[in-house]
């Protein structure tokens, strides 16, 4: 390591702790420890019951409360705001080091990120190579990206031992928030991390916008940390908002599709949200055969928490609109092939078959039966220490305690079996004859003369319009939109109803009933029955439209 660096440094050491004991004793050892001194160091505990805050306060660390839920972004936030840590000379160069409660870096970690950034004054974010808290010698990553089917790119192979091979200081997309480097002017100037990534990938979202803003990110494989992925790996319970059903795959899936459709260019999206939605389907199968249908619910749900709510979208894309600088298409040298994206596609599929096989004849061991995650398939083996302290709940008892939950698979399920000999072209009834391309139905909308019956300049119904743009889902394909929209129009009425109804009542009780009454509503019924298209589109988005309205 360096010795002496050019500039002056001032460096924040930031430790997020949410249940974290069982690593914490390693990762405050290993701060104490470091060549190049912390200047300040703060820690914020998120609601932790095994003790980790009283761990941190022993070792003399100011500690900052916070409620349970808060995400990562917000305690970093919450970290910088206080009054606990002072202000920096003008003079120098200020850095936010961020570290996870469960990754303790390297004694030279430090030094050689500073020595890294300390030549290169573009670098706005800097990260250690990370290698596997239990093997060593595993590298988990050096850098990190995203696949166009919302994977978490490593370009490691499975299980990748650290031979040196990637020791070059590079650019990348992003690096991982656990022992990422950050100027603080640049934090701020791109206001941090989003809110709407309580946890995971906060990190590529992160380094986009850092691309975008004209900075840099590299990876520094001369700093070293080790690390457990907790959370990832489901060894503990994830509580931060925004976890649906407390699903850790639903929230990395979740704000992986939302990653890309915020960050991507505009023209990209539709393409971008078909991309998703097939590779959810692809994903959901493997999971099925795997004897996971868990998982395999997730992959659907998370596309579809996205698409469903275009509003979050248009607004996150118009604040990333206000600190960009180049286009988004600066960061495409650090996105995946697809021969690669597909590569790691097999290889997935064969680790979650191959986990699968191996947790069945544990079970046939052992009555006592541990899920493995499907969030990281390149995590390192559990010791037995990790698990026996946390018992991932199976799906079965998370479908008993979460009656939305199974409300919403019970109705999907019903759906799909009373439209089974219904899938193709919809006719008869009152259903109209539907165009072949949404943009012909857009095209009549837009004439002031329509060809019906004796002809008419009547204005067509304003649902007409709406029903072209939103067929852009399927490439203006409008008779397959009008098969979906008739197939999911009970599921999606009924969330869209929770979601409204939970707003207006605390009691789960009553925001469910509502909605069934709401989706299973004779009008409803009667409406998709008959072919009704204004009013089954009408029934669908309601709720929706009337969230949106009100600012719920």
């Amino acid at each position: 390591m360096p010795t002496s660096l050019k500039n002056n440094h001032h460096v924040t050491a930031i430790v997020v702790s949410h249940d974290g004991a069982l690593w914490l004793p390693e990762v405050v050892a290993s701060l104490s420890k470091q060549k190049h001194a912390i200047d300040q160091l703060v820690a914020v505990d998120t609601g932790s019951t095994d003790g980790s805050a009283k761990l941190l306060k022993g070792a003399g660390i100011p500690v900052i409360s916070a409620r349970r839920d808060c995400g990562f972004g917000e305690a970093v936030k919450l970290a910088l705001e206080s009054k606990k840590l002072s202000a920096a000379n003008d003079d120098v160069h200020e850095w936010i080091w961020l570290i996870h409660d469960d990754c303790a870096p390297s004694a030279t970690a430090l030094g050689e990120l500073l020595s890294a950034v300390d030549e290169r004054p573009n670098v706005a974010m800097a990260g250690p190579k990370l290698r596997g808290w239990h093997d060593r010698n595993h590298l988990l990553e050096v850098g990190v990206s995203i696949a166009g089917n919302g994977a978490r790119w490593t370009g490691l192979e499975y299980r990748e031992q650290d031979q040196g091979q990637h020791d070059e200081i590079k650019e990348v997309l992003s690096v991982s928030t656990a022992g990422a480097l950050i100027r603080r002017d640049v934090f701020e100037e791109i206001n941090g991390f989003d809110p709407d990534l309580t946890l995971f990938r906060d990190d590529v979202d992160f380094g986009w916008r850092v691309h975008t803003a004209g900075h840099s990110v590299i990876v520094v494989p001369q700093a070293i940390a080790f690390h457990a992925e907790a959370a990832s790996n489901e060894r503990r319970s994830v509580d931060v908002d925004h976890n649906f059903f407390r699903r850790p795959l639903l929230l990395d899936r979740r704000n992986a599709a939302y990653v890309l459709m915020v960050n991507s260019s505009l023209w990209l999206t539709p393409l971008i949200a078909l991309q998703l939605f097939t590779s959810a389907l692809f994903r959901s199968f493997g999971f099925l055969l795997a004897k996971l249908p868990g998982y395999a619910l997730d992959e659907i749900a998370a596309v579809f928490l996205i698409l469903a709510r275009p509003q979050v979208l248009l607004r996150a894309r118009a604040k990333r609109r206000a600190t960009r600088l180049v286009s988004s298409r600066v960061v495409a040298r650090f996105i995946p092939p697809r021969t690669s994206q597909f590569q790691l596609a097999l290889e997935r599929s064969r680790s979650v078959l191959a986990r699968a096989w191996n947790s069945s004849a544990l079970a046939s061991r052992d009555d006592s039966r541990v899920q493995s995650s499907a969030l990281d398939l390149n995590d390192e083996a559990l010791e037995s220490a990790d698990i026996e302290l946390v018992k991932t709940p199976s799906f079965a008892s998370v479908v008993s305690r979460r009656p939305i939950l199974t409300a919403s698979i019970l109705i999907t399920f019903f759906s799909l079996l009373a439209f089974r000999g219904r899938l193709g072209d919809l006719v008869g009834g009152a259903l109209p004859v539907v165009p072949e391309s949404g943009m012909d139905l857009l095209r009549s909308y837009a004439d002031s003369w329509h060809t019906v019956g004796l002809g008419s300049s009547a204005n067509m119904p304003p649902w007409v319009a709406l029903l072209g743009i939103a067929s852009i889902i399927t490439f203006f394909n409008l008779k397959l939109f009008v098969s979906l929209l008739f197939i999911s129009a009970i599921p999606l009425a009924f969330l869209g109803a929770y979601r409204l109804a939970r707003r207006f009542t605390e009691l789960h009780f009553l925001a469910l009933l509502a909605a069934l009454f709401y989706a299973f509503s004779p009008v409803a019924i009667a409406s998709i029955n008959s072919g009704r298209l204004a009013t089954v589109l009408l029934i669908v988005i309601g709720p929706w439209f009337i969230r949106s309205l009100l600012g719920l």
